[in-house]
């Protein structure tokens, strides 16, 4: 039978739009009539507006003629950002913004192939998949910037004055409150590795988690989880016992949770989670009690960032008192004391926060990762799990 003492009496170890200033390089024409030179020119600048479009450039409530476009690649859904983006839009009238959501593996590849190439992309880059920034900065793919805001924030937000955590959300378990009685809920990780050994068939193909594999999130959280306790494998057992559902995504995994396709949903990203919980009565959250794992999206200014000041004034407001007052509006944690919380997290002693910095790149380590699929695959593959193929671009 399935037991080991609660965790509480055991110690707890500390797709691209950068062909778009390219598109009249590629057009060639031998000695071309006015008439042929007109109809090169509607053709390209048909061809330019249809390609910002399926791009998603110019945010709503920007100014969308700006004598600045800032572009930001992020892996935040863009209602998250929609708020903050507005009100400096506000504040900045001549910075327009070009906000593209991609997936945290595209964040990454994508800044890294661009910079290497000499190509224009993004001024600031923004990602949940805070090793790989970390990657990104210990590379040097990105600039220095002392924010006159870093002195309010704590100090495992900021590395090298390069990375900087802009949010601070909880990762939680979320469940259907009309599907799953409350006194089945799980108040910890052991008491939910309990539940699923005792209730498999309950829960078999109904429980979801990120999948590390194609997640960069997801592999975070879980390594994260087994770097606080390697006792974690055994919930991660108890997760492959029943078959879990792989996702790329936290909002896939609250929608379908919503829908009654799944009951319960392991290491949710909070913001997205508290949101829908506010909204959604029978949407649950749980923070568990042994231990609250804090992730942040690490926000970074491209080494050849085309509008770096822009990108400098962005991360100044987001890191400000009001910026993150807009962000605390989404279920995002303010990182500055001076601004008030009222999140579930406030009376919470056992926070874990991962902190920004070198440490995170062991998580990037080949042998490492080889390491944690090979008994990822025999906990969690060998049992036939089910991987979701659902976009998780800008919701990771």
């Amino acid at each position: 039978m399935f037991h080991r003492p609660p965790r509480h009496e055991r110690p707890v170890k500390a797709s691209g739009c950068s062909g778009l200033s390219t598109i009249s390089k590629g057009v060639r024409m031998a000695s071309p009539t006015a008439s042929q030179s007109r109809m090169r020119t509607t053709a390209l600048a048909l061809a330019s507006a249809l390609l910002l479009a399926g791009c998603g450039a110019g945010w709503p409530g920007s100014q969308p003629h700006g004598d600045t476009a800032l572009t930001i690649y992020s892996s935040t859904d863009r209602a998250q950002f929609d708020d903050v983006v507005n009100a400096f839009a506000r504040s900045h009238p001549g910075i327009s913004i070009r906000y593209e959501a991609l997936s945290a593996r595209e964040v990454y590849e994508r800044t890294r192939h661009e910079i290497d190439k000499g190509l224009t992309g993004a001024d600031l880059v923004i990602n949940s998949s805070m090793d790989l920034q970390i990657k990104l900065v210990n590379d040097g793919y990105a600039q220095t910037y002392a924010s006159p805001q870093r002195g309010k924030l704590p100090n495992w937000a900021v590395w090298k004055n390069q990375a900087y955590a802009v949010s601070s959300e909880p990762i939680v378990i979320g469940y259907n409150k009309r599907l799953i009685a409350p006194a089945d809920l799980p108040r910890d990780h052991d008491e939910l590795a309990s539940l699923l050994h005792r209730k498999a068939d309950m829960f078999r193909g109904r429980v979801a988690m990120y999948d590390p594999t194609t997640s960069p999130t997801g592999y975070l959280f879980v390594t994260q989880d087994l770097h606080i306790d390697r006792d974690n494998w055994d919930l991660i057992a108890s997760i492959g016992l029943v078959q879990p559902r792989l996702y790329t995504s936290t909002a896939a995994m609250i929608d379908d949770l919503k829908s009654g396709k799944l009951l319960l949903a392991y290491n949710l990203i909070g913001s997205y989670a508290l949101d829908r919980a506010r909204r959604d009565p029978d949407f649950g959250v749980i923070i568990p009690r042994d231990y609250v794992l804090v992730g942040s999206r690490v926000a970074l200014i491209a080494r050849n960032a085309e509008h770096p000041r822009a990108a400098q004034q962005f991360l100044d407001f987001i890191l400000s008192s009001e910026g993150q007052t807009i962000l605390a509006g989404h279920g995002m944690v303010p990182l500055r004391q001076d601004v008030a919380r009222n999140d579930p997290l406030v009376g919470a002693g056992n926070i874990r926060a991962i902190h920004v910095g070198p440490a995170l790149m062991a998580g990037v380590d080949q042998i490492n990762r080889e390491r944690f699929f090979t008994k990822w695959n025999s906990t969690v593959r060998a049992s036939g799990d089910i991987a979701e193929k659902k976009n998780g671009k800008g919701q990771t």
